[in-house]
């Protein structure tokens, strides 16, 4: 009896041996885990800021429509207006206390394509800032009965990003600097050249657009970077 259990006792030592090899010898395990943890990162930081939004008066404006004179632009024109158009993915949105005349939002991005622009901006998280945010009543009302009043602002024809979402959007920056390493990288129109990954398919970002005619080169453009014809 007991060389029997001896002898199952040694089977599962093996067992579990052969087990922790297995697992050991491929960094599959280790690799999930990191995706996980960087998803559950996410919808954790996202879970947070929905709730810090839900703890104030949120001001809702209707957007404004797009002027019959606007026509778009073209890739090249997209290009050449910018020092930078970058894929990437949102990382985080943070509060900034407090910016007037507009609040704005700290967005955190990962550039995971520069399609135009130094290469070497691929793979490098950047910190910029996104119109709309926390704010004061006084930021908002010209007159206001609480002008220190926490709320939240978003800009009706650039609303703010979810966190996780991929978006595609035009980068410059301060030409003051010299000192490449130095220039302060910011959006440039969001009304108008900023889109966002939604179902399967970047779409652009103003609801205004959806009531515009189908024909002008921005939405030409839209089709482009949805083939993903654009230059890598």
């Amino acid at each position: 009896m007991r060389r029997g259990f001896r002898l199952l006792a040694l089977s599962l030592i093996v067992l579990i041996t052969g087990c922790s090899e297995q697992v050991t010898g491929n960094d599959l395990p280790e690799k999930i885990n990191l995706e996980t943890n960087f998803k559950t990162g996410l919808e954790q930081k996202r879970y947070d800021w929905r709730r810090q939004i839900s703890q104030v008066q949120t001001v809702k404006r209707q957007y404004s429509e797009i002027t019959d004179n606007y026509k778009g632009i073209t890739l090249a024109q997209f290009k050449r207006q910018n020092r930078y158009v970058v894929k990437g993915k949102v990382l985080n949105l943070q509060k900034i206390k407090w910016l007037s005349p507009q609040p704005e939002t700290k967005l955190t991005l990962r550039v995971d394509q520069v399609i135009s622009g130094n290469k070497g901006l691929k793979g490098k998280r950047i910190y910029l800032n996104f119109p709309g945010g926390f704010g004061r009543e006084r930021d908002i009302y010209a007159q206001s009965t609480n002008p220190d009043n926490e709320i939240f602002y978003q800009v009706p024809n650039a609303p703010i990003p979810e966190i996780g979402s991929k978006i595609i959007c035009g980068l410059l920056s301060d030409e003051h600097h010299t000192n490449s390493r130095l220039d302060r990288l910011y959006l440039s129109d969001v009304e108008h050249t900023f889109w966002v990954k939604r179902n399967g398919q970047y779409e652009l970002n103003n609801p205004a657009f959806k009531k515009v005619r189908r024909n002008l080169a921005i939405f030409q453009l839209t089709k482009e970077f949805n083939r993903d014809s654009v230059s890598k």
